[in-house]
């Protein structure tokens, strides 16, 4: 069976994509400025919802690129301790420095302050300068597992770097499909990777509330969106056969 994975951005979405059949959640927060890390209430509403062990919570303080200063490091340590201390078990994030390469070194120290979490480098990956070389600087420094589009715009688009991201890391990381992942490609993207997991956030527009339709100029919605419990029950099918 293929591991599901369905990124959420609030508590309605966590509930929704458990009822719909997902067997882990990534929580996070911002949709607009795909994803950065969610408040302690969030937190704990998941956590409430299903075993600390299948959320995987983001550590990220701000969309945007993932080169970050001294003080964008600190709140991430912070934030990692924070969760730690709140019951997390799984956690992601990524760190990349100008030249393209993997941070190594702040990375590494936050792998360490994150003690028996588990721990995913985030699509800061995409960004890197050579997908090989970086998986294997991440897998040096203790990440668990690789969430990567192939470095291209949709996993499907970069299924051929996927495949080989799968082949070369084997059994010593794992590799996380994820971007533009649905029902229409998620089975031939499995069936050409070989993947054991796919990543999804299975979302769909936000139903306006009729009582903010006179006044569309001052509530703006366009980047509103939820878990589609269809998408998931779908893709889980998938995952499932």
């Amino acid at each position: 069976m293929i591991t599901l994975e369905i990124c959420t951005f609030n508590a309605t979405d966590v509930v929704r994509a458990l009822a719909a059949g997902a067997d882990r959640i990534e929580l996070c927060a911002s949709y607009v400025e795909g994803g950065i890390t969610p408040s302690t209430g969030n937190i704990l509403h998941a956590f409430n919802q299903v075993s600390p062990e299948k959320i995987v919570i983001m550590i990220r303080p701000r969309g945007g690129n993932f080169i970050y200063d001294d003080e964008e490091f600190k709140v991430m340590q912070q934030d990692i301790q924070q969760v730690r201390a709140l019951g997390a078990r799984q956690i992601i994030f990524g760190i990349i420095q100008e030249n393209g390469r993997l941070d190594i070194e702040r990375n590494k120290k936050l792998i360490d302050a994150a003690g028996d979490m588990d721990c995913t480098l985030q699509r800061a990956f995409d960004l890197t300068r050579d997908p090989f070389e970086t998986l294997t600087d991440a897998q040096q420094i203790g990440f668990k597992r690789i969430l990567t589009s192939g470095q291209k715009s949709t996993a499907w688009e970069g299924r051929e770097t996927i495949k080989q991201l799968i082949q070369q890391a084997g059994t010593q990381i794992e590799i996380l499909p994820g971007a533009g992942v649905n029902r229409n490609n998620a089975a031939e993207l499995i069936t050409y990777t070989g993947c054991t997991q796919i990543h999804t956030s299975a979302k769909r527009a936000f139903t306006e509330p009729a009582l903010f339709a006179h006044n569309p100029t001052i509530y703006n919605n366009s980047h509103m969106t939820e878990v589609w419990p269809e998408e998931v029950a779908a893709l889980k099918k998938i995952t499932s056969a």
